[in-house]
This record gives C-alpha cells, structure tokens and sequence, in this order.
C-alpha cells in the first residue's frame, strides 16, 4: 500500500491561533501539507466540498457554525474523516459530546504542540489503517463471496434472509430467480490424491474441475462455485414455469461433466438437491443434496445421485433436518439432561416410523452424531473419546436389535456430551477472566485500551466478553482498567519524582486533567494530596 500525502485543514476564528498550528508544527516530517485555512465553519464545510481533506483541526468555539455543528455536517459529507477538536480546560464535557458524534480526537488550550504532533500522528495512523483495510476488503470480496454461500448452505436457524441479507446487497449478488438447486460434488478419494500428488497439485486438479464445471453451467441464468477441501458445491439459479426441464438440464450437464471427468485422477460423486423456489432456502436443497449422497454406501456403482429419486420416492428432509438438531444441540448446551431423554425418544420413534430399513435408521443417526461431534469441534472441546465410543457402537451396529435399544446408547452419550460441557465451560471462563487481567496489566499505558480490543486478543465478542467477566470477577472491565492505572498511579506518586503529567501518560491518560478527575473519584483525593499525605 502506498501512502499518499495527507491534507490538513485548520479552522479557527482566531488568526494566531491558526498560524501557530500552522507554524509550529513539522508538516514536511509528518508528510503532510495544510491543503485550507478557514476563520468560520461555514467557510470550513466549502473548503471540504470543493476540495477534500483526510484531518481537520478545529476550535470549538466558533461564531455561528461551532466545532461541533461543523464536524457533524464534515462526517456527512466524509465518514471517513479524522477530526480533532481543540477545546478550552473548562469546556471538557463539551469535548466529549463531540467525540460521541465520530471525531478522532481533542485536545484543550493552551496547546501543547509536541502533544498535538503525536495526536495528528495517531489520527494519520489511523487513516493509514484504514486504507490498508479498505484495499484488503476489496481484494477478499471473492473469499467473502464464498464465505457467504458457505454459510448461507450450512444455516441451521429459521430466518437466513435475516441474518445474511446485508452481506447479499454488499456482494452485489443476484437473488432474483424462482428457482434455485444445490449440487453437491464429492471427491471420493481426495485423501489419496492428495497424498499422491500433494496439496499444491490437487488444489489445481480440482481447480481445473471447478473451472470445466463453471463452463457447462453457463447455459443456466446464474452459476456459484463454492471449492472445499474435498469437493465443490455449485449453486444455480434459473427463471423458469418448467422445474422437470429445470432438473433434466441439470442431469444432463452433470452427466456431460462426469463424462469428461471419467478417466480423470479425481473419482467424483454428485447429490443433486431439491429445487426450492425461493434464494434463502438454499440450505434445504444442499442438505438434501448432502444426503443423497449418502446413498452412495447402498449403490456404490453409481456417481449420480439426486434426491427425488432415492428408494424411487421423493426425499424429504423437511421433517429430520436442521430445526430437530438444533433443538438438540439447544438442550445440550442448557445441560438439560431432563429434555433430552423425552427429545431422543420421539426422534427414534419418528424414525422407527419413516425409515423403511435398519440401514436407513444407520445414516439418520449417524448425521445425528456427525452433528454432535461438530458441536464439540466448535467449542474446541476434545471428544475423541465420544468418537471411540461412536465407532464401537457402529462396529457392532447389528448387535442393536431394537431402536430402543440405541436410544438408551444415545441418551448415555448425550449425559457424556453435557458433562463434558460443564466441565470445559468452567475452565474456559477462568482461563477467559485471567488473559483478560493479564492483557490488561500488560497494556494498561495504552490509552486506547478498550473493550474491543481486548474481545479482539481474546477471540471472543465484545458484550458476550464483558457480561461473562462481570459474572466472573464481580465487575466490569472498564473498573479494572482504571483499578491498574490508578494502581500503578500510586506507586509513581509515592516513588518517584516524576510529574503528574508525566504520571498521566505512563497509567495510560489521554491528559492530566482526566488522570486527577479518574484517581479523586477512585480514591477520595487529588494525586497531588496523595502523594503529600
């Protein structure tokens, strides 16, 4: 990324403060050049219209139109503008109103311009940043693509649209066809394909597919490819009163791909879906693709399989699928051992009713199991013991007699999973609580610090980090931030000769003024009286 020079406009009603900013700060150092002077707000938002600028130093106090009004009508025009305000000692609470709307940052009179430098340094920081992001946003929009079908065809809650409207519109995606089906390519042996050739070579076989398969599927209106590790999922989209013509398309270029895929090194299979009519029932049609493909195990001969015509009836998983895990998956995290009995004792019974063979009633449960094992990978919760115990189990699957007999099995697994919960829940909480000290502790001189960036080191969400520290240590995080700094304040007070500003900046105060208004309420009396005392 190239950093281009930065404009700066300074907006003041008195001159001399202006050609003080102007003069005594190293603009050549910074990279910078003051690109407008302005003595009004007004005459400010003109200069910005005509010609933009990345920072803005202004006073607050202005005739007219203030500091505030024009750095609110500056952040309409340009969002992406850093302004820094300059406010007299007295008008503190003023400043912070303005900061609340998006202004970077201020600073009070009289000014100290080795202070100011290292502000305008941190806001050109910042517009750096910022920058660099925006190009990596526009460069990873494929990735992001195919992070949201990838998402979109797992979806597990009952409003997709909701959840992932947002993204559709940002990716510019085309959503508007009345039919929409999910095929879902498997390469059998990508394991040994893998090993044979090694990652880099497979990655461009199955590339080279993705590309062949891209091609074929330009006859329908829309065509998105999804790769993963050991396929690829093509979504299609189409305009038609005909769904019959629709799928008989789709049986035939899937079969002309097979066809020149055949004496390949990849060995592939495909489960064609269930044409839904609406973009955010994708995951309906890639679920029953999935489970076509399931189907494999009973026709091993055969690479096509979709899922109308599976044991010649329509494949239906409407009933089994997503919303009947999840409520599993809901009982298990809640613990609710009492639920679970009753919930896996109607699913059985379900089953017992809907599947026509044991080995039927086999691949159910074990996309049941798949899902649990999931659930726990997700946690990061080691479940190789449950998968031992899965494996057993299916060794001597014809040793089940009855389907009450595996429903006691599972019950006793699901008991396993929710202790397993409760006892890695409570050891992550703590080892939660003890890096968010020790990050603090370790960074309390930043006076940036917030919750976010915390949440960003922990890998964790910003309100699901500060209601859980809260319950755990007894207050918040912002308390223990300040509970450090003033901690640290105490001993430079008693210790050392260094001056309160000087105290200020190490325990991580934007000023002085914030450092004595913060260490009185803490602790009852000036810095200046306690050290005295």
């Amino acid at each position: 990324m190239l950093k281009h020079m930065k404009k700066v406009m300074i907006v003041d009603d008195n001159y001399l403060s202006v050609e003080g900013i102007t003069k005594n700060i190293d603009w050549n150092l910074l990279d910078a050049k003051v690109l407008h002077v302005a003595y009004n707000g007004d005459s400010a938002i003109e200069a910005m219209k005509k010609s933009p600028v990345d920072l803005i130093i202004s006073d607050i106090e202005m005739p007219n139109l203030d500091g505030i009004s024009m750095s609110s009508m500056a952040l309409s025009i340009n969002p992406l503008v850093k302004i820094i305000l300059i406010s007299a000692y007295d008008k503190f609470e003023y400043a912070k109103r303005a900061i609340r709307l998006g202004v970077c940052d201020y600073i009070e009179k009289p000014l100290d311009y080795e202070y100011l430098t290292r502000k305008i340094q941190n806001a050109f920081a910042a517009i750096d940043r910022e920058q660099r992001n925006m190009e990596l946003l526009e460069q990873s929009r494929p990735v992001m693509t195919e992070k949201f079908f990838i998402d979109l065809l797992n979806y597990s809650g009952s409003n997709a649209r909701g959840h992932l409207k947002h993204y559709a519109d940002y990716l510019n995606l085309n959503l508007e066809y009345n039919c929409f089906d999910v095929l879902k390519i498997e390469i059998e042996n990508a394991a040994t394909v893998e090993s044979e050739l090694g990652i880099t070579q497979y990655q461009i076989e199955l590339m080279n597919a993705m590309d062949l398969l891209q091609e074929k599927c330009l006859i329908f209106d829309s065509v998105y490819l999804v790769r993963e590790f050991s396929g690829i999922t093509c979504i299609l989209g189409q305009n038609t009163k005909n769904t019959n013509h629709f799928i008989q398309v789709i049986h035939k270029t899937i079969s002309t791909f097979f066809d020149i895929y055949k004496d390949s090194v990849l060995n592939m299979n495909v489960g064609i879906g269930t044409i839904v009519d609406d973009f955010w029932k994708l995951h309906i049609s890639f679920e029953s693709a999935s489970h076509a493909l399931k189907y494999r195990f009973f026709f091993p001969h055969q690479s096509i399989f979709d899922s109308r015509e599976v044991l010649g009836q329509e494949f239906s998983l409407l009933s089994f699928t997503e919303s009947r895990e999840e409520e599993l998956i809901r009982l298990l995290c809640q613990k609710n051992t009492e639920e679970i009995g009753p919930w896996l004792k109607d699913f059985f019974q379900e089953l017992s009713q809907k599947c026509q063979t044991k080995n039927i009633m086999f691949i159910r449960i074990y996309s049941l199991l798949g899902r649990i094992l999931k659930f726990l990978y997700e946690l990061n919760i080691d479940a190789s013991d449950l998968e031992t115990k899965i494996i057993s189990a299916y060794n001597r699957f014809d040793l089940f007699s009855t389907y009450e007999q595996f429903y006691l099995w599972m019950n006793d697994l699901c008991v396993l999973v929710c202790q397993k919960l409760d006892t890695s829940l409570n050891s992550y909480h703590d080892q939660l609580c003890k890096l968010v000290i020790n990050y603090i502790q370790q960074n309390f001189e930043d006076n940036t610090l917030c919750l976010n960036d915390i949440a960003k080191h922990a890998n964790v969400s910003s309100a699901y980090l500060s209601a859980l520290y809260k319950k755990n240590a007894g207050q918040s995080i912002s308390d223990t931030i300040t509970a450090c700094r003033i901690e640290k304040a105490c001993y430079y007070l008693t210790q050392t000769n260094l001056s309160l500003k000087e105290i200020s900046i190490k325990c991580g105060y934007a000023n002085q003024y914030y450092f004595s208004n913060s260490f009185k309420k803490k602790m009852g009396m000036s810095p200046s009286s306690y050290r005295q005392m």
